[in-house]
């Protein structure tokens, strides 16, 4: 018995490490004949498949899909929704549009209105002008023949008081203006001449007290430069009276009086004349201009 045994324990193969494994079992290989091909062993799995079973990996594509069809769904409703959006949007811009057309449309009609009354406003204003002028023209005319009958009869009243010794009215050729006489030529002479050809007419060179005479010798001058009353022979400026002048900017042309010596004529610019634009320029006195004399009636 002791025997027995101990042939059992010799006859065990001794345990290594090996045999902690699963040792796979065997498969009998058998034809459709029955003829039998001895044992087979399984293919053994891939590390995938280990890692990654089958049934995971099905799992994984249905929660991929679920997600997919989901973010599907959700930018599905986000585009009807935006196309809804877009579609108000457009439906604001058109009648956005209509407002904005309309609001044009009655802008120029308002436009168009405005223009038409401002035309014919403008219209009657310039007949109206017309015809103030026309009044203005037709007073003026009234206004000139009683002056002239008026002094007519004061003329005649000055000779009446002086029997016949005086008389209140201006010469013949002469202009007449406010209470004075005026005398414009055609000749030359030089400042000095002029002067002489007035005090023979016993009269003067035109002294200019006012904006008017200004306008009324200017308008009547028959010469280009025409000499004036004016000098500053004495250092002041003078009229040929004896008055004063007091300079203002506004009677000279610009940059006048210069008293200019570069003329080569001697001396500087002594007397004053009009020049083209109306305006006063001082000059050298022995230049050849025409002249305007005055002569007061004492009215």
């Amino acid at each position: 018995m002791a025997t027995s045994v101990a042939n059992m324990e010799a006859s065990d193969p001794p345990a290594t490490a090996e045999m902690d494994y699963e040792t796979p079992q065997s498969l009998n290989v058998v034809d459709e004949s029955g003829r039998d091909f001895g044992t087979a062993f399984p293919l053994p799995k891939s590390s995938f498949r280990r890692v990654c079973p089958t049934s995971r990996l099905i799992l994984a594509l249905m929660v991929f899909c679920g997600t997919l069809i989901l973010s599907v769904s959700i930018l599905g409703i986000q585009g009807i929704q935006f196309s809804k959006n877009l579609q108000e949007a457009r439906r604001g811009l058109q009648n956005f549009n209509k407002t904005v057309k309309l609001g044009v449309g009655s802008l120029k009609d308002k436009r168009n209105s405005t223009w038409w009354k401002l035309a014919t406003l403008e219209k009657t204003l310039e007949q109206e002008n017309d015809q103030l002028e026309k009044v203005k023209e037709r007073t003026q005319s009234q206004l000139d023949i009683i002056e002239r009958n008026t002094r007519t009869l004061h003329c005649e009243l000055i000779e009446m008081q002086s029997n016949g010794s005086k008389s209140g009215c201006c010469p013949r050729g002469w202009l007449t203006f406010r209470s004075s006489c005026y005398w414009t030529t055609q000749s030359q002479e030089t400042w000095e001449g002029a002067k002489r050809d007035c005090e023979n007419k016993k009269s003067h060179l035109v002294i200019i007290n006012s904006p008017n005479e200004k306008v009324f010798v200017n308008r009547n001058r028959r010469t280009r430069f025409t000499w004036i009353g004016l000098t500053d022979v004495t250092g002041n400026w003078k009229w040929v009276d004896g008055s004063l002048y007091v300079l203002d900017p506004k009677d000279w042309s610009e940059g006048q009086p210069d008293h200019w010596y570069g003329h080569g004529l001697g001396g500087g610019e002594d007397c004053v004349h009009i020049g083209d634009d109306g305006l006063w320029n001082d000059n050298h006195c022995s230049r050849m201009f025409g002249w305007v004399c005055e002569m007061e009636l004492g009215i």
